[in-house]
């Protein structure tokens, strides 16, 4: 598995409501049918969609940008562990894309939302 690719303030918006978002990270997980494999999913942290997530290391990241614009210098070490933290959890709960999902996405394609 290779490393978890972490980007801070991307430049695209939330897919659930379009505001910006605060963090990306992008993990390889082992495809469940297929061990072999790995597939890349991109998880993100909105501070609108995910203001009430139970995951403390999803807080964590809303936290810690809310406080701080951008990661400073003297900062590296504290906003490290809290985007380590939060791409393991996002290894363990990867994000899920089902049927409505997908319906929902060809819905916005399709008023050229996408």
């Amino acid at each position: 598995m290779t490393e978890p690719e972490v980007e801070v303030r991307p430049p695209q918006r939330c897919a659930r409501c379009g505001a910006p978002i605060l963090a990306a990270v992008t993990v390889s997980l082992p495809d469940q049918h297929h061990p072999e494999l790995h597939r890349r999913i991109t998880a993100t942290v909105c501070p609108e969609c995910d203001r009430h997530h139970p995951a403390r290391e999803v807080q964590g990241v809303i936290a810690y940008f809310t406080l701080h614009e951008q990661v400073s210098d003297n900062e590296t070490e504290a906003a490290g562990q809290i985007l380590a933290d939060w791409a393991q959890y996002v290894v363990a709960h990867p994000p899920t894309y089902g049927d409505d999902e997908l319906d929902a996405d060809i819905e916005q394609w399709e008023r050229g939302e996408l």
